[in-house]
């Protein structure tokens, strides 16, 4: 692992702070704070099988704090320390994944929209030749995109076209009903996500049977409970501590066929 780590500070300078941790995690430092991946899988709609696994960056200081991936992203200042703190979380990620986990499972990777905006073209160019450094495929990355309502379309299309030429698949995720049908029928994602807790269970089920069985898939993510997850039955994919929470760790996770 040391010799990995080596390379990539040597190809790419602009990814620093990596180090193994205490676990045998890999975690990198950002403004004084170690950054380490918590993993929840994507499963089957019944919840047998895993069939990708999305990972989420924790942060943890010397006062102890435990943050969400988002808080992370939002206490980035300015957008170059946004960059440089997603291009430090999604390799972190990927070496837990891939290297220190070995598993062959898709990797979902999220993408804030501020980070969207500071970047001006050639989305997931970066990305890729760190991957090939790594020896990972860009098909077995899943790019999560969090969408919000004002973000432009033309623009959202337009990256979600560069991560696909550089060989990702593409997750969009929606704001309601409506929304979702706009992204479902504008962008054309491989994926769109639809989030439980913003549906009651009878809204859920109707607009999951609306849009699946297109070209795009669903997933359904934040199932707390048996009835969202009844809900939700009829997507491709579902997640959430219904069935799983975040961990360290992929012990003891079945696999399935993989997506998209």
């Amino acid at each position: 692992m040391n010799r990995i780590l080596a390379e990539i500070r040597r190809a790419a300078p602009a990814i620093s702070g990596l180090q193994v941790g205490d676990g045998g995690q890999v975690v990198g430092r950002h403004y004084g704070a170690n950054i380490s991946t918590a993993f929840q899988p994507w499963r089957t709609p019944a919840g047998e099988h895993v069939v990708a696994v999305e990972a989420y960056a924790r942060s943890h200081s010397k006062h102890g704090e435990d943050l969400s991936p988002w808080r992370l992203f939002a206490d980035a200042a300015v957008d170059n320390d946004l960059v440089s703190l997603d291009r430090l979380c999604r390799t972190v990620h990927t070496l837990n994944h891939f290297t220190v986990a070995d598993a062959k499972r898709p990797l979902v990777l999220n993408v804030d929209v501020r980070l969207l905006r500071s970047v001006p073209a050639q989305h997931g160019e970066f990305f890729s030749r760190v991957l090939t450094l790594l020896g990972v495929s860009p098909t077995n990355i899943i790019i999560e995109i969090r969408t919000i309502h004002q973000f432009d379309l033309t623009r959202l299309r337009q990256i979600v076209a560069s991560y696909r030429k550089h060989g990702f698949a593409v997750a969009v995720n929606a704001e309601g009903a409506m929304h979702a049908r706009s992204l479902s029928q504008l962008l054309e994602p491989d994926i769109l996500m639809l989030d439980a807790l913003s549906f009651a269970p009878d809204q859920l089920h109707r607009i999951v049977g609306v849009l699946v069985g297109g070209r795009v898939k669903i997933a359904v993510k934040r199932i707390e409970t048996a009835e969202h997850a009844d809900a939700g039955s009829d997507a491709n994919w579902v997640q959430g501590h219904h069935f799983d929470h975040p961990s360290a760790t992929l012990a003891g996770q079945s696999t399935a066929e993989a997506v998209p």
